[in-house]
């Protein structure tokens, strides 16, 4: 069976996965750049024939062969569909994952999970015939083995006690040629994570790139293939490297933020229990005193 790891909030099991997790490895270069508008939002990313389009701080901007320009429309939101060879898996309206063969008609794809109604992020790398990751509306990810059946890959662990788990914001792989079988997700907390091995493992992969993504998209239209990131700091993009490695993330890996959360969650009980032992020793006393005194 293959392995699908898990990022919850039980602090033995963050414990365990902060260390596993904690490894570096350099990369081959600069992983993250910042390409234009630094310190503007740029909610929404897209690739429109073969142009980097982006709305930024609400305006339609589209790259140009000397920067960016006023763009007549905003680029496209992403679809919930997605094409490898003769398959096309979309998320209908209820959040079933549908599969079509061949343009033949749409069918639940066999052990698909029920992702919510409003589920919109898929992804299905063509280098990977049959590897297919979904998002739930709850930010649960979800990937099919190529050969077939679904499982729970990812779920992320709450940034801290009072922010809650980051919201995973979207979704990029290069479905329109072979280029790489690498899925990235997009995270409002925790930059971008990629898995290289079907989902079995996530890592985070955002050296530069701040830790609130709104948006990402594949861009295999030139001559090096890219990942842009929309970010609340402005348009970030990854040229992939002729031997893609994952990066060395060194002072902002999750693993200070798990071990945050958890002294914080430990914290929290020890509190209540000391809180719990001083009102029962006083609900006794009350009690006690009661039992002490005569009937007049």
């Amino acid at each position: 069976m293959r392995r699908a790891r898990l990022l919850l909030a039980a602090p033995l099991a963050a414990m365990a996965l902060a260390c596993a997790a904690a490894m570096p490895v350099q990369a081959a270069g600069p992983w993250w750049q910042l390409a234009a508008f630094p310190g503007q939002t740029v909610t929404r990313v897209a690739v429109v024939q073969g142009r980097v389009t982006a709305l930024v701080g609400g305006a339609a901007m589209v790259q140009t062969a000397t920067g960016f320009v006023a763009a007549a429309a905003p680029p496209p939101a992403a679809p919930a569909t997605v094409t490898t060879g003769s398959r096309t898996w979309s998320i209908d309206a209820a959040g079933e994952v549908m599969v079509a063969e061949g343009g033949g008609t749409a069918r639940r794809d066999p052990g698909s999970p029920e992702l919510g109604s409003g589920a919109h992020l898929i992804a299905a790398p063509l280098a990977v015939p049959g590897f297919v990751v979904a998002v739930s509306t709850g930010g649960t990810v979800w990937r099919r083995a190529p050969s077939g059946g679904w499982s729970v890959s990812l779920a992320l662990l709450p940034a801290t006690l009072i922010t809650g788990t980051p919201a995973v914001t979207s979704i990029a792989g290069f479905n329109t040629a072979a280029v790489s079988g690498v899925v990235y997700i997009g995270t409002a907390g925790y930059g971008t994570l990629l898995t290289s091995d079907g989902g079995d493992d996530w890592v985070r992969a955002d050296p530069g790139l701040p830790d609130d993504v709104l948006s990402l998209a594949a861009d295999a239209s030139g001559a090096a293939p890219a990942i842009w990131a929309g970010t609340s700091q402005g348009l970030y993009v990854h040229r992939l490297q002729a031997e893609p490695t994952i990066p060395n993330y060194s002072g902002g890996s999750l693993t200070g933020k798990w071990l945050i959360t958890i002294a914080l969650g430990l914290g929290v009980i020890a509190v209540a229990g000391v809180a719990l032992i001083v009102w029962s020793r006083r609900r006794a006393g009350r009690a006690g005193a009661d039992g002490n005194k005569s009937p007049t």
